[in-house]
């Protein structure tokens, strides 16, 4: 009878220990992620039809024919046009970036020896922020310019800095760096398709180059020029040629628009019409897969 016991008594702890297991695996069941609880199902919320739809329109995404076209590199896709206003545009920037800082302009009168404190000296060339002096030459009895002397820093007390000065200084540097930033721009059409849009605003940018580098001749009009003799030197002379260029690359801009070559408009759709059907094969291999899922 004792043996009896022990047995019954064995029996229920064993079944004291599966009971204990069940419930411990049905409570670790019970227990999800947090995150994958707050976090709904893509497409919650939605019938079979409607997640057809979403899940077939995101994997039949292509890219438009013109962003593809714009956004790949080739060679002069508008043809050997755009390199005109590109080369016109940069030789005059570097004509401006060649200037003498000190050879704007020559000037004869009273102001050369208020400015140099030597009444010999006949003329100076000035620029908008340092002038030089020419140097005599004793073999013919001469004043010369030696463009390898210095320049000097104008004395505030005998020069008169009025606002035409400041004025043509200011255009100078914006048409500079209109310029310099148009051509620089302009040259990207070489290998990127520009719109007709695009290839307008660069004009525009050339235009206002053009329209700034011509202010710069207001520096004749200062009070400098006006009790003296002021004529053209290198540096006015680099700026007329400047705003000729670019004004020239200006009209060619204007007046034409390169139209796409047909060789790179054919590559654009065969890379859209490739796009198009790889996601058309992507679609068809994950619909029954999400179908299957839903279900």
């Amino acid at each position: 009878m004792t043996e009896n016991i022990d047995e019954a008594s064995r029996g229920d702890g064993i079944n004291d220990i599966d009971s204990g297991r069940e419930n411990s695996t049905a409570t670790s069941a019970n227990i999800t992620d947090p995150v994958s609880a707050v976090e709904p199902a893509p497409f919650e919320g939605l019938d079979n039809n409607q997640t057809r739809m979403a899940a077939t329109a995101s994997e039949n995404f292509t890219v438009p024919t013109s962003a593809v076209e714009n956004s790949k590199c080739g060679v002069l896709p508008h043809g050997a046009y755009a390199c005109i206003p590109a080369l016109l545009s940069t030789i005059a920037w570097f004509v401006c970036l060649s200037k003498d800082g000190c050879g704007y302009a020559r000037v004869t009168g009273p102001s050369v020896a208020e400015i140099t404190n030597n009444p010999d000296i006949p003329f100076i060339d000035v620029g908008f922020k340092s002038y030089r002096e020419p140097v005599f030459n004793p073999l013919d009895g001469e004043w010369i310019n030696d463009y390898s002397t210095p320049c000097f820093e104008y004395n505030s007390d005998s020069v008169n800095k009025d606002g035409a000065w400041y004025f043509a200084y200011s255009t100078a540097f914006l048409g500079l760096l209109f310029g310099g930033g148009g051509a620089m721009f302009i040259w990207f059409s070489s290998c990127f398709v520009f719109e007709r849009n695009i290839w307008r605003w660069a004009g525009y940018e050339l235009l206002a180059a053009t329209v700034l580098q011509s202010l710069t001749y207001t520096w004749f009009a200062t009070s400098l020029c006006q009790s003296n003799d002021c004529r053209m030197e290198s540096g006015a002379r680099a700026d007329l040629v400047a705003t000729i260029l670019w004004l020239t690359s200006t009209m060619c801009i204007f007046c034409r628009y390169p139209t796409v070559r047909e060789k790179n408009v054919q590559q654009g759709r065969e890379l859209e019409t490739s796009n198009r059907d790889q996601s058309g094969a992507q679609a068809e291999v994950a619909a029954p897969e999400r179908e299957s899922e839903i279900v």
